[in-house]
């Protein structure tokens, strides 16, 4: 998924400045896609310079915010439509699962538990905006559907994490030998 359709799917729910874009990506976005305010501005002006969105003008605290235009919405039509999702994904929890060897058992264990501990936190804090919607507006509607993947899938890694940790429990130390 490119920037530019996540800051249209963003903006298209509801006018949104950069300063709102940048809390969405740290907040409910975190767990789908990842995005530094030094790409969201710069991509925000070409978008505007295209004419997919345009700046309401200034808003509370000098934020200028952007709301999508009928172009803007073609063409997140367009790309929800016409082109195939790109399913590859980064996750260093997982990734770093597979080095785990390398480390005691107990060092495993402990860095399994914070990820736990980490993948909880986030699922309360899902929980909690998904009790924020308004069920009545179709933007929050839509959010309901990704917010329940999130927290399906953070489920699935608190789910994974325990597992992990007792499975690490049976793995023998260094002195024990591998």
């Amino acid at each position: 998924m490119s920037l530019s359709m996540a800051l249209l799917s963003m903006i298209a729910g509801a006018p949104r400045s950069g300063y709102d874009i940048g809390q969405e990506f740290d907040g409910v976005l975190k767990f789908v896609w990842h995005a530094k305010p030094t790409q969201v501005y710069p991509e925000l002006k070409r978008l505007a310079a295209e004419g997919l969105i345009r700046e309401q003008g200034e808003g509370a605290r000098g934020r200028r915010p952007y709301e999508i235009t009928e172009e803007g919405v073609r063409r997140l039509r367009e790309w929800l439509t016409t082109t195939s999702t790109d399913h590859s994904q980064r996750n260093e929890t997982v990734l770093r699962s597979f080095a785990l060897w390398v480390v005691e058992p107990a060092e495993a264990q402990a860095y399994l538990r914070e990820e736990m501990e980490y993948h909880r936190a986030r699922l309360r804090g899902m929980r909690v905006l998904m009790k924020g919607l308004d069920l009545t507006r179709p933007a929050d509607r839509a959010a309901q559907l990704g917010l329940e993947a999130g927290v399906r899938r953070l489920e699935a890694m608190v789910s994974w994490a325990e597992w992990a940790i007792d499975t690490v429990g049976t793995w023998p130390s260094a002195e024990e030998g591998s």
